[in-house]
């Protein structure tokens, strides 16, 4: 292991909580607020929310954030399974995934992270506040220990990146 990596693994697991610790179970809610269909229920109500109301501009935003889950999304795929990185411990009925047994990068981070980077476009307090919750996610990722710190870091700034190049290009031909 390089020292980076060494280091990074040593860090994880001092910030781990044991399930056994009163404020794991807390954790583990926050940690799955990134899940898939948390996200695409709360995108699909925005969206009837913005169709009922008339407001164009919310229809538009939660179609460019499906265009930003979907292409960040096949990011974290293509690295997770070209690195193939273990987690730091078995993450048991904890992931709803059983076959997503790679940790890097955190795929709840990026999808989180991207979507608080892309909605900074549409709306800067709810933009803000979902950064928050962002960093919220990756770090019960961690505190649960199905996460080392470089996974969430690299899928924390992966789903920025990947958002601010998706809206840019709908930029260009809006």
């Amino acid at each position: 292991m390089n020292r980076l990596e060494d280091w990074d693994v040593r860090l994880s697991a001092w910030l781990a909580l044991p399930r056994v610790d009163r404020r794991w179970p807390l954790a583990a809610r926050i940690a799955h607020l990134g899940d898939a269909g948390p996200i695409f229920l709360a995108m699909t109500m925005i969206y009837l929310v913005g169709w009922l109301a008339g407001y164009g501009s919310l229809r538009l935003a939660m179609v460019i954030q499906l265009m930003v889950l979907l292409a960040t999304a096949l990011v974290i795929f293509i690295i997770k399974y070209t690195l193939r990185r273990e987690r730091p411990s078995d993450p048991g009925s904890f992931v709803a995934i059983q076959y997503d047994k790679f940790s890097f990068p955190s795929g709840h981070s990026a999808r989180v992270s991207c979507l608080a980077v892309s909605m900074l476009y549409f709306n800067l307090f709810l933009g803000l506040a979902l950064l928050l919750v962002a960093f919220m996610v990756g770090a019960a990722r961690v505190i649960v220990g199905v996460h080392y710190v470089g996974d969430v870091v690299v899928g924390l700034a992966l789903g920025a990146i990947t958002a601010m190049a998706v809206v840019n290009l709908f930029n260009l031909f809006l």
